[in-house]
């Protein structure tokens, strides 16, 4: 027996505490993470000298068409002009911002691209050349005007500023209008827009062999890189596994049960190790002092304390959702006629009393799943008739009726109680009035026309009073 609890006691103390396989694993994951930081930086550097390269090609190319869909929209544009004398052709050769722009630009970053000088002197003399061939383009045109006999202030100004040749003033108008267009159209114009092309197409063949350079090198130092980074993803990736495994089956697999049972806010399962057990009994404790402290504040937020019916917050909530959802529905205001003497003449717990009765009342009077009895303020009542629309008035009216009576024949010893009350329906809403206002109209007119009745609201703003005053038929007329 010794001997075995000497072997056990020795088992357990060889054996890797939780603790030391976890500093383990994090601080080999650290040291892989630095890493891979480290060849990360190796890689993005290398990333980044074959974008440069490619961003050089890509902007050269772009430059190269620049120059190229430039020049051949202001060769179109003087061409144009001289072999139709369209005034239009001449304005946009000036005006085609796009060509000049095209043309502006490629002057400027011809100078600031620190590319192959090779490639520079392609461009820059592809780009002097244009430049002649403006000019020349310029006196073609300045020509043809002389050959028009158009006036030449109607042309734009810079072609007002170009001076032709004593000797070409002194040809006659065929003469001028055919040198025109021999200027645009001879060997020498061809010559030099074909030279333009053989330019700047030898800059980026030698742009081109450059950045295949570049790339091979780049490729090679990056595929070193990625090698390393590949071997060290793959440690990472080991380190964590084991980390995840060792977490797993040492702490996940036995909390799982209880996160589904708190996900579905249930009670957790007093399981697992002393540390569980102890979380799960706490919880539950808790939970159930949550439970009922939720019911508990739901019921107030909802809930009037006096009378037990629903608040006003509770009110304009459900009527809010009834509207939006378009459910027809009856509205029906209530006002204790002259509560305040009741108060000042029997006190305030007579006046409590007189509200609960009132609401008892209301609440025995109407459907217990379907309609919504509110105490809305001091001596404030609101009943919501779901599913209720105006050929419900009789019914809603003997209904009233009946609250009228039992309150002016009270069953506890309080004194009599009259209720003024406006009616809506969500079928007959007063135009550009909700269903509040119009109830409240209606209500109005009950009180203004001697209070202890009821006021039913139309669409057209009428409102019809029923009286409670006699204990016989009820006493019916229209207030507009």
């Amino acid at each position: 027996m010794a001997d075995d609890a000497a072997k056990t006691k020795q088992k357990h103390t060889h054996a890797i505490p939780l603790q030391t396989i976890i500093v383990v694993t994090v601080t080999a994951g650290f040291i892989i993470s630095v890493l891979l930081m480290f060849f990360m930086y190796r890689t993005s550097r290398s990333y980044s000298e074959a974008r440069s390269s490619t961003d050089d090609y890509i902007a050269s190319q772009s430059l190269a068409s620049d120059l190229l869909a430039g020049s051949d929209a202001l060769t179109a544009h003087a061409r144009g002009f001289v072999i139709t004398g369209d005034k239009e052709q001449a304005e946009q050769y000036y005006s085609d911002t796009a060509a000049q722009n095209a043309l502006d630009e490629a002057r400027a970053e011809i100078s600031a691209y620190s590319m192959n000088e090779r490639i520079i002197s392609q461009l820059d003399n592809a780009m002097q050349l244009r430049e002649r061939l403006m000019a020349t383009e310029d006196y073609a045109m300045r020509l043809k005007v002389e050959a028009m006999d158009d006036d030449i202030y109607e042309y734009p100004e810079k072609l007002q500023g170009v001076q032709l040749l004593p000797s070409d003033m002194r040809l006659s108008k065929d003469e001028q209008d055919e040198k025109a267009r021999s200027l645009l159209f001879d060997i020498d114009y061809e010559s030099a827009q074909n030279e333009i092309t053989l330019r700047i197409n030898k800059g980026m063949d030698v742009l081109m062999s450059d950045m295949l350079k570049k790339h091979v090198e780049s490729s090679d130092r990056l595929m070193i890189v990625l090698h390393h980074q590949q071997v060290l993803t793959v440690a990472l990736m080991c380190a964590l596994l084991a980390l995840a495994v060792i977490i797993c089956v040492m702490v996940i697999i036995p909390i799982r049960r209880q996160i589904n049972n708190m996900s579905n806010d249930l009670r957790l399962n007093e399981e697992g190790t002393s540390e569980l057990r102890f979380l799960a009994q706490t919880y539950n404790r808790l939970h159930e002092q949550n439970q009922l402290s939720t019911e508990k504040l739901n019921y107030e937020a909802t809930h009037d304390e006096l009378t037990g019916l629903y608040n006003r917050s509770a009110y304009a909530s459900r009527l809010d959702s009834l509207t939006k959802d378009g459910v027809e529905i009856a509205l029906i205001e209530v006002d204790v006629d002259l509560f305040k003497q009741i108060n000042d003449r029997y006190g305030h717990d007579i006046g409590d009393a007189v509200l609960k009765s009132v609401a008892d009342n209301l609440k025995g009077s109407f459907r217990r799943e379907e309609d919504m009895v509110c105490r809305i303020g001091g001596d404030e009542f609101a009943v919501i008739m779901m599913n209720t629309d105006s050929a419900a008035k009789d019914l809603i009216c003997d209904k009233l009726e009946k609250v009228a009576e039992r309150l002016k024949n009270p069953d506890e010893d309080i004194p009599q109680a009259t209720l003024s009350i406006g009616v809506a329906f969500s079928d007959k809403l007063i135009p550009d009035k909700g269903l509040f206002k119009t109830a409240d109209l209606a209500l109005y007119h009950a009180k203004e026309s001697g209070r202890n009745g009821v006021g039913f609201s139309d669409d057209k703003g009428n409102v019809e009073l029923v009286s409670h005053k006699t204990e016989a038929t009820a006493e019916r007329s229209t207030a507009s």
